[in-house]
Formats: C-alpha cells, structure tokens, sequence
C-alpha cells in the first residue's frame, strides 16, 4: 500500500463589522487556477497551528494578530498542490479570527496575493467553492 501524503493549510476567516468576509485574490500557480482565498497557508515544521496562523496573517496582511482564535472547521481541499514532483491533498484547517475594529489590510508585495476583498456570506461562499469542500461552503454561507 502506498504512503498516502498530505500538506496542512491553516486559514483565517475574518469579518468586517458589517458581516463581510476577507477573501485574497490568488493568481494561478502550481497547476491550478486562480482563486479567491481565506488569508493563510502552509505550516512550516515545529510549527503549531496557531503560531502558523499568526505568521501567515502577519505575512499576506499585515496583521500583528495575538488573539484566540476558534476553530471553525477541518476539511479536505478540493486542490491538490505540487510538493517536488508529485501532487497531494491539502487539508485545511480554517480558524475564525476576530481583529480589532478599523485594523487596516496591507498587502505584502513580496507574497502572490495580487487583491483582497470583503464578501457577503453567500458570495464569499460561492468564491471558496473552488478550494474548499461544499460542507465548508455551507457554513459559510450562513455566517
């Protein structure tokens, strides 16, 4: 039986005050088409799932982000990305994450972000179908 691989995304869901999602806007990369995302990404080793939740924040937005945040749920990306020659399955796990009121977004030249934007609920649903399994969009498009 072949060894079954996997890579672990952590993502931050993010509201505005009016109930709008953040969403980052990912150009096509490794194979796969361009997307709309939650902000986050990949766990470097020794990392735990919060110290790299904290990290991808700080690096895709410009977020110094010290809360808690809440686990929202764990999924298995509709993506699969290339590591070395092959491809494997994502698993994401997305975190619902509370900034302070008016907290700018800034995003880094040096990452592919290429735009951010808020979504309502069912429309930022709708983007994330792409990525994210339909369970995952539908507890979004209900937030």
């Amino acid at each position: 039986m072949a060894e079954q691989l996997f890579q672990i995304g952590i993502k931050g869901l993010i509201r505005n005050e009016q109930g709008k999602i953040l969403l980052l806007k990912i150009p096509a990369w490794g194979g796969s088409p361009g997307y709309w995302d939650l902000p986050g990404g990949r766990m470097d080793p020794g990392e735990t799932f919060v110290q790299t939740l904290k990290r991808e924040l700080k690096e895709e937005i410009g977020e110094d982000y010290d809360g808690q945040p809440k686990h929202l749920a764990t999924v298995l990306s509709n993506l699969t990305i290339p590591v070395g020659d092959i491809r494997v399955p994502l698993v994401l796990i997305a975190y619902e994450v509370a900034l302070l009121r008016g907290t700018p977004i800034t995003l880094n030249e040096d990452e592919p972000e290429e735009a951010y934007d808020w979504f309502e609920p069912k429309v930022a649903a709708q983007e994330l179908q792409k990525k994210y399994p339909q369970e995952f969009c539908d507890v979004v498009a209900v937030l």
